[in-house]
């Protein structure tokens, strides 16, 4: 039987797992194409300034719906 310490464990381990699912942006599955410029490749994104600019348009989009 669960006491008071531990359903108070399991709510902020529940907490914390939506606050990080919140910080940290899920990545693109693989699928061959980069995901800013369409090229081909075998990474999610062809070079670093194309994920760069990925993940620089994330956060705008992140802003934008936070406030």
């Amino acid at each position: 039987m669960a006491d008071n310490v531990d359903d108070a464990n399991d709510l902020v381990l529940l907490h914390l797992a939506a606050e990080l699912a919140k910080a940290k942006p899920s990545l693109p599955p693989l699928t061959g194409i980069c995901y800013y410029c369409d090229a081909l490749t075998d990474e999610r994104f062809c070079d670093a300034d194309c994920r760069d600019d990925y993940e620089r348009e994330q956060r705008k989009i992140l802003m934008r719906k936070r406030g």
